[in-house]
């Protein structure tokens, strides 16, 4: 049987952060889609629903973790949804869990208003070896940490 794998996903339609984790909660690989030189949106979700299958054929996922959405303003609410539908879809057929990005927050550095750049060194205090290329990851790993604290797997 092959390994299964849990996934975090920080989602979005510029820069989306992904985190691939053993069941234990080991890592396995980070990586960012950057779509911002892409034009369009349907160019976009091209680019990142032709990686996400890439990822799904190399790391058979068992879990995929998701930052919730959230409304703020109409054209980029309406924008992060599409990612959203197309991850729902290409997941399909996995368990799919949302935290609300203000959960992640508060599991990780004790505030629900914290920054990314205040998620991102609460991780990196705990985790001094890992590389992050971008806020995106940083973001995945949060999500995943809080899976995996809130799974009894790791501790807080």
């Amino acid at each position: 049987m092959r390994d299964t794998y849990v996934y975090a996903l920080d989602l979005s339609l510029n820069s989306t952060g992904i985190g691939i984790f053993t069941n234990d909660g080991q890592l396995a690989k980070l990586l960012t889609i950057d779509t911002k030189s892409e034009k369009e949106d349907k160019l976009k979700l091209s680019l990142i629903g032709k990686v996400f299958l890439i990822l799904i054929d190399n790391y058979t996922p068992s879990t995929v973790i998701i930052e919730q959405g959230f409304s703020l303003f109409n054209r980029s609410t309406q924008a992060i949804f599409k990612v959203h539908g197309l991850a729902n879809y290409l997941f399909s057929e996995f368990e799919q869990i949302y935290y609300p990005a203000t959960t992640v927050k508060k599991e990780i550095t004790g505030s629900g208003n914290a920054t990314k750049e205040e998620v991102r060194t609460e991780i990196l205090k705990k985790y001094p070896d890992i590389t992050f290329a971008s806020l995106d990851e940083s973001d995945a790993y949060a999500i995943a940490e809080t899976y995996f604290i809130r799974q009894g797997i790791k501790n807080a």
